[in-house]
């Protein structure tokens, strides 16, 4: 294990060493969001956070009034594979997104390969269960590793018979690592949350999901305290 791994503002979701989520930046605390709210009867102020305010965020959540929440941003960088990336670019309001290019730069020859092979879910057409011992694992591993070996050799020869980036790019796999910058607003991060860091969720997306929420969670710890009682209990 490096040192980064133990970096308090980095995780490594899918345990190796390259899927990342690292905080970046964030603007905002949960004084603002109580502020953000108050403004309306010109409450607000800059008086440290009480407990009437934290019971103010409690009610704003329980009674799903949004705005409040989205005077803030949290900015992570992402590096997952790109089928986890396109399911994350799916949640649009409210997030702002800056990918890695593959018309601008080669990409590395870096891909992320399962621990684990799931089977499919029998009732359930996006939905995956774990392996009951039927699977040959090391015979899906050899084919997977196979798979996007011979992708990454096409790529570079395309290149080398120089093709155009962004048209070579066109060969290479979703197993392949791509990196971007991802802002939230806490009610857009709360929603992805919802959706992502589910039992219904993708594995590896949801991997990705929680390690956001802990990045964030020390930010805005009396917003998060709230929510995950209301999430829990509802």
């Amino acid at each position: 294990m490096t040192a980064a791994l133990t970096h308090p503002d980095v995780r490594f979701p899918l345990d190796d060493a390259t899927g990342s989520v690292a905080l970046i930046q964030h603007v905002g605390d949960d004084k603002m969001i109580v502020n953000a709210a108050r403004v309306s009867f010109g409450g607000d102020s800059a008086l440290p956070m009480t407990a009437r305010d934290s019971k103010l965020i409690r009610y704003l959540l329980q009674h799903h009034h949004g705005s409040p929440f989205e005077h803030n941003l949290i900015t992570f960088k992402v590096v997952c594979p790109i089928f986890v990336d396109r399911q994350m670019v799916r949640h649009r309001v409210g997030v702002s997104k800056n990918e890695i290019s593959g018309r601008y730069v080669e990409m590395q020859e870096r891909m992320y390969q399962p621990g684990t092979f799931r089977r499919q879910a029998p009732s359930n057409r996006q939905a995956s269960v774990e392996d009951d011992g039927t699977l040959d694992q090391a015979a899906a591993a050899r084919t997977w590793e196979a798979a996007w070996q011979a992708s990454y050799a096409a790529y570079q020869q395309l290149l080398a018979l120089g093709v155009t980036r962004e048209q070579a790019r066109g060969v290479l796999p979703q197993a392949m690592y791509t990196e971007s910058y991802y802002t939230f607003n806490v009610r857009s991060l709360l929603h992805f949350l919802e959706l992502r860091d589910h039992e219904g969720a993708q594995y590896e997306t949801r991997l990705y999901a929680r390690a956001m929420g802990e990045l964030a969670e020390p930010l805005f710890p009396v917003t998060f305290a709230a929510w995950r009682e209301l999430h829990t209990v509802g």
